[in-house]
Order: structure tokens, then C-alpha cells, then sequence
């Protein structure tokens, strides 16, 4: 089995670690709306919600040989097109692995973690206007926040 390991360095200088199992599933909650989790919408769109019942993502290698990737349990993955965030159907296409393929980091708000992208690795997943999109960091506390969540297991 599959393993991604991420080290999060806790304030205390001690560190801890988040281990995501190729095969597991979880949910991300928002750091700055903590009812809310990356969802994804009856169009496709990929936001944060506190409604919407498509919350539950399945860890899978990375589509484009590194990284991870999320499913959606209602099928497609999460990846990113014209910087906007959405699930799409699988493809074999190169760049359909590259945009669905993202790496882990700590969370740019001091917790949890940031997602970046394969294919900008200077880009991170983050939310405006509650809608998620990639964009580079422009220094501001607040897309630390809408950058940054928490990791909650479901399975």
C-alpha cells in the first residue's frame, strides 16, 4: 500500500506527522470556515460547503506519478482547469494527470495543510468566494486561511 507522508512541524519544535493511505477517505474542513468542507457541487464545481453531500475523497496515487490525487465517491477527480477547481470525468490525457495530481504541505495558517499543484508547483488550492481555484500565495494572511485545511477521516 501506497503511503504519503507528511510532516508537520508543531510550534513546540516537536513534530508530528499526517499519514494519507492510498485507498482511505477523507474530508477536508476549512481552517477559516471550519463548517465547511471542499465539496463537490451538482455542476461539477468544486467549493466549500456546509451543505452539500459530496464531501468524501478518496486518496489515490498520483495521476501523474507523484504526489496524490482525490476521487470523488460519486466518481471523477478533483483538478484544476483555467485555474478554476472541478471533478471531471478520468482521462487518460497528460495534462488531465498533471492538473489532478497535487502535493502536501503544512498549512500555510500554521495548521493543517495546503495542497499544491504538480503541473504549478507555486500554486496552492485555495478558496474565494467560497468557489476552490489555484492561485500563487500573495503574501496575505487571508489566503493562508482560505489555503489551508483540516484533515478529518471518515474511514
Amino acid at each position: 500500500m501506497l503511503r504519503l507522508l507528511v510532516i508537520l512541524a508543531a510550534a513546540s519544535a516537536a513534530s508530528s506527522h499526517l499519514e494519507l493511505k492510498v485507498g482511505q477517505i477523507l474530508r477536508f474542513r476549512s481552517v477559516n470556515f471550519p463548517n465547511h468542507y471542499i465539496s463537490r457541487l451538482s455542476n461539477g464545481r468544486v467549493a466549500i460547503s456546509s451543505s452539500s453531500p459530496d464531501k468524501d475523497w478518496i486518496v489515490r496515487a498520483g495521476l501523474a506519478g507523484k504526489g496524490f490525487s482525490l476521487e470523488s465517491q460519486s466518481g471523477g477527480f478533483l483538478r484544476h482547469r483555467n485555474y478554476q477547481v472541478w471533478v471531471d470525468p478520468e482521462s487518460s490525457a497528460d495534462l488531465y494527470k498533471k492538473d489532478s495530481s497535487f502535493t502536501i504541505e503544512q498549512g500555510a495558517a500554521g495548521k493543517g495543510i495546503s495542497f499544491k499543484s504538480v503541473n504549478f508547483p507555486s500554486y496552492s488550492l485555495r478558496h474565494a468566494g467560497y468557489n476552490l481555484w489555484i492561485n500563487a500565495h500573495d503574501g496575505s494572511h487571508l489566503f493562508s486561511l482560505d489555503s489551508s485545511f483540516e484533515v478529518i477521516q471518515v474511514v
